[in-house]
């Protein structure tokens, strides 16, 4: 049977405990029959709640956070204990993404339209990592969150997409770069 698995870039744990609060006052009042699996995805390198999910507990240990994605780049997150129950009460996990591959999943994104911020990528990242440890089932419906517009990150973008080219602001280059007359 099919499942709803959200995907959201965690770093304070703000966003992914409002979802799991959302979705658990929507089941109580009994406008949803069940809780859709969170998958909270966090940069390897400020990953102090998915250390704690890993572990089994509910104790938030400060790392020396260091990742290109600076929205969630967070030493010592404010709300960990409720971001670690997001994923353990609704049957989701963590999953832990390096800056390559947030830089690979800007890419991708920006190829169906989508132009994220390293943070908003990180999700699109775990929901890949997830399909590759096949974590989820091919008939499972997904949501995968962006929390951020590439216009926060230019410089990040960039570097996912070195080789863009560079257009003259004028109508007849954009043309002959598509190959149009």
């Amino acid at each position: 049977m099919s499942k709803l698995c959200i995907f959201v870039s965690v770093g304070d744990g703000n966003i992914i405990s409002g979802i799991h609060k959302g979705f658990r006052d929507l089941h109580a009042l009994g406008w949803i029959q069940e809780l859709p699996r969170i998958y909270g995805v966090q940069a390897e390198g400020s990953a102090a709640i998915a250390n704690a999910f890993f572990a089994g507990d509910e104790k938030i240990i400060p790392v020396q956070a260091n990742t290109l994605a600076d929205s969630i780049s967070v030493d010592l997150p404010r709300d960990g204990v409720r971001a670690v129950r997001a994923a353990r009460q609704t049957g989701g996990s963590y999953l832990l993404v390096s800056d390559a591959e947030i830089l690979q999943a800007i890419a991708a994104l920006g190829k169906v339209g989508i132009f994220a911020e390293p943070a908003g990528a990180t999700a699109y990242a775990g929901l890949q990592k997830a399909v590759a440890q096949k974590l989820i089932a091919a008939d499972d419906l997904v949501l995968v969150l962006n929390t951020g517009s590439g216009l926060k990150d230019v410089r990040a973008a960039m570097q996912a997409a070195p080789e863009a080219p560079i257009i003259e602001p004028r109508l007849e280059a954009v043309k002959k770069l598509l190959g149009r007359k």
